[in-house]
């Protein structure tokens, strides 16, 4: 009884309402008297529903489009409201337009937001659909009212136009969902992944140009849909999606921090409202920031690298770039390398490793950094290149512009793999260095050289690790050998002729950091996959390693920062040599220190010997034993584990001495400036000269810093109340304008400014060895990577399997076309 009067009471009220309405209207009341037992959830919001509908009918399109049209400054729209043919104004229809459709707009609302606390999904926006004598002043005011209608459908537009056979102007607005889908015999087997999204749809606006009137039309309109409408997902159809300005500048501000890609999409879009409000979706973000790293330059990926080099030596002027090219004037072998890689050089030169094997970029070029470790152990970096053929001419190209650039200064130990060509390279640019291989890479090999026998690997690392002396070494080798009857193994016999480049007991005699591989550069290669991938640009790779160079400083300038904030604890009290070192080495060079002292607990003495004033102590370590020379006058040692030779650290063999002849302090030259936390470096000075140049893009980002809060402040303000909101819109916009006015008002000096600069940091040669004014390269081939042609490599099953039913399935087609034909 109570539902049948509340019908009759809204079927009355929705009289009333619907006075002077059309048609449809009434129709619709009488029939919700009938129907709306099926259609009612709850009293408030099916009341709610009911006075919204009727709504809906009063506010027409004259009054709809008043309103959407006064915002856009197009106050003088006339709208026809006839059968389509006569388009004659109406003098009844001079109203005010933009204080009824208010009006009536802040009805409408009110109540749709009354409702919207009992339904699930928020209620879009009521657009009424277009109808055939619908005009408009402009065809960008209509794209935009068809734009909005669809979006309140959930529809997406495509937009064609052109000219008539009378030559009359018409635009064509259909579904984005019209057309015929592709056709399946232009490929032999269809992607899966691909959907279907052309459905044939038949719904569309026709605009015409009535140039008596000077105004576009509507002639057509068809509102049929033959798929799914989805107004709720409008804001994820293309046509509605844009990523705007400033999530585009987010993203790439991001992007250049390292930020990792799903953090970064994440950020921007809460920074928009989040996925449902942004009006971009995570692929518009994925494809940005894909055509970014891409570098879209006009001048080619190689000539965009040497724009990048060239703004560089701008803001630093200590950076070196050099590059050569062939004889097509495409890139061949570039090398770069900053101030603080000079400067790292200058003091941790000692040692170097240089690894070629690291091809992350479109061009699949080597990519060979120069590493090195600090005082804190950390890996940094003295420089990079880049080359196409890993022959021996490239790497002493590579090696004579390195030296060139830390002003001739050679390192006296580098480890290398066993690149052939770049052990040529090295004997002939560095004849004073010593040159090792990767004991890693060697031994990496053994078992697989070998036929896979386990316990003669473990025999023959036992032998290269455990040696001593060189003559115990060849000697256990030899027996190793025999033993397991590998006399006749090429690679083995290889090995052995050149031990005095990767046995550790031939290399004893020199510093290498703690290093026997190249593991270091390795690490680098990792560090830099988190800054690019494969299809990098070789100008975003520039500006990617960059970045990686900014983090180590980073690292470094945090381990300092340790250093002075405090030092690790003693674990001996009583122990003064302990002092000395935890004094004057860094953090964490002294927790290696420690570890030596550590070791003491499982070290002892079983002999003494004494030669004038020299003792030989024979030390039990365990499972060996190590014989330490100690001079009694000076208090120098020599162990024959040779750890401060290789390591620059004291060794537990020799603290153990040290301990039993009571020495407190342990000589100077045992401890090395390398490890010192006192270790001064100019380039922390250096620093400070780039600062001057760059003072523009460090303004830039000091003003963002600044800004960001108050804005932020602004933001928190004008979302309180609308009052508050134009207040600050208005702020905001005169304060634009009066900043636009005052730099037009600016000399053409005043705008170009800043700091001259010149081409000094820019050597190019040709294959003849002289100098090249034009700064135009060339981008350079693909390189081919090593191995079997990937065409031409043994096929798995799968792949066997899917190629036969790729020619099924293309024979099929081929059979059904000629049917068809001769039909």
């Amino acid at each position: 009884m109570h539902g049948t009067s509340f019908a009759i009471e809204i079927k009355s009220h929705g009289s009333q309402q619907c006075a002077g309405q059309s048609r449809a209207g009434r129709d619709f009341i009488s029939e919700l008297s009938t129907s709306w037992k099926l259609r009612l959830k709850n009293t408030k919001f099916f009341a709610c529903w009911v006075e919204r509908r009727i709504l809906s009918y009063r506010r027409n399109a004259y009054l709809f489009l008043g309103k959407v049209f006064s915002e856009q400054g197009c106050d003088d729209l006339i709208v026809g409201d006839d059968s389509g043919q006569d388009y004659e104004e109406s003098s009844d229809q001079n109203v005010d337009v933009k204080e009824q459709s208010m009006q009536v707009d802040q009805q409408v609302d009110d109540e749709r937001f009354e409702a919207a606390a009992v339904i699930e999904k928020p209620l879009l926006p009521v657009v009424p659909a277009p109808y055939i004598g619908m005009h408009f002043p402009s065809n960008e005011v209509a794209h935009m009212y068809y734009l909005r209608f669809a979006f309140s459908r959930g529809f997406g537009v495509v937009k064609n136009g052109g000219s008539s056979k009378d030559g009359r102007q018409r635009v064509i607005y259909l579904c984005s969902r019209g057309g015929k889908p592709r056709s399946v015999s232009k490929k032999a087997i269809p992607d899966k992944n691909k959907l279907v999204t052309k459905t044939e749809c038949e719904c569309h606006m026709y605009l015409q140009f009535v140039e008596s009137k000077n105004m576009w039309v509507v002639t057509g309109f068809w509102d049929e849909h033959n798929h799914i409408l989805a107004p709720y997902h409008s804001h994820k159809i293309k046509c509605f999606r844009e990523l705007k300005d400033w999530a585009k500048k987010q993203l790439e501000l991001n992007d250049n921090s390292g930020v990792p890609i799903n953090s970064n999409i994440s950020a921007v879009t809460e920074m928009g409202g989040g996925p449902d409000h942004c009006g971009f979706t995570e692929r518009d973000c994925r494809n940005y920031l894909a055509k970014l790293r891409r570098g879209s330059f006009q001048k080619g990926d190689a000539e965009a690298l040497m724009q990048f080099f060239r703004e560089a030596k701008q803001n630093d002027p200590k950076f070196y770039y050099s590059y050569k090219f062939d004889h097509d004037n495409r890139l061949e072998i570039v090398f770069w390398a900053d101030s603080t890689c000079q400067s790292w050089y200058e003091f941790f030169g000692d040692v170097v490793t240089f690894d070629a094997t690291y091809i992350v970029n479109r061009f699949d070029l080597p990519v060979a950094p120069i590493v090195d470790v600090n005082h804190h152990g950390q890996s940094i970096i003295f420089g990079c290149a880049m080359m196409t053929h890993e022959d021996t001419e490239s790497y002493k190209w590579i090696i004579s512009n390195w030296l060139d650039c830390m002003g001739g200064k050679a390192p006296k130990t580098i480890i290398t793999d066993q690149s052939a060509a770049m052990k040529k390279a090295i004997a002939e640019t560095l004849p004073d260095t010593r040159h090792r291989h990767c004991i890693w890479h060697i031994l990496d090999k053994l078992n697989a050289r070998i036929g896979n026998k386990e316990e003669a690997g473990e025999d023959i690392r036992r032998v290269v690790y455990e040696s001593k002396t060189e003559s115990e070494f060849e000697n256990q080798w030899d027996s190793t050998i025999s033993h397991y009857s590998l006399q006749d193994n090429e690679w083995l016999t290889s090995m052995f002729e050149v031990r005095n480049s990767w046995v550790p007991v031939y290399l004893n005699e020199h510093f290498w950091a703690g290093m026997r591989s190249t593991q270091r550069s390795e690490s680098i290669n990792s560090f830099l996959d988190r800054y690019v991938n494969s299809k990098t640009t070789l100008r975003n790779f520039a500006r990617c390693f960059n970045l990686a160079l900014a983090r180590l400083r980073k690292r470094e300038s945090d381990e300092d920062y340790e250093c002075i904030r405090g030092q690790s604890r003693l674990i001996s009290k009583f122990n003064p040599i302990e002092q000395q070192f935890s004094e004057v080495y860094t953090n964490k060079m002294f927790i290696k220190f420690q570890n030596e002292i550590k070791a003491l607990i499982d070290s002892r003495f079983t002999y003494c010997e004494r030669f004038g004033n020299t003792k030989v102590y024979t030390i039990d370590d365990g499972d060996k034993e190590f014989m330490v020379h100690f001079n009694c006058e000076d208090h120098t040692y020599t162990c024959e584990c040779h750890l401060f030779e290789t390591n620059g650290l004291v060794c537990r063999h020799a603290l153990l001495v040290y301990k039993q002849e009571n020495v407190a302090h342990v000589p100077a030259k045992y401890i090395l400036d390398r490890w010192s936390k006192s270790f001064k470096r100019n380039y922390l000075n250096e620093r400070a000269v780039a600062v001057s140049v760059r003072v523009r893009r460090e303004t830039h980002k000091n003003l963002q810093v600044l800004l960001y809060p108050v804005f932020q402040k602004l933001l928190d303000y004008a979302v309180l109340d609308e009052d508050t909101q134009q207040s600050v819109v208005d702020g905001l916009n005169g304060l634009l304008i009066s900043i636009s006015k005052s730099k037009d008002k600016r000399t053409e000096s005043d705008q170009i400014g800043g700091v001259v600069t010149t081409e000094s940091g820019l050597h190019t040669h040709n294959d003849d060895g002289n100098e090249n004014e034009d700064n135009s390269v060339k981008d350079p081939v693909k390189r081919r990577k090593r191995g079997r042609n990937p065409v031409n490599r043994k096929k798995s099953i799968l792949e066997v399997k899917r190629e036969q039913a790729k020619k099924k399935y293309s024979k099929k087609n081929k059979s059904s076309d000629l049917k068809s034909d001769k039909a």
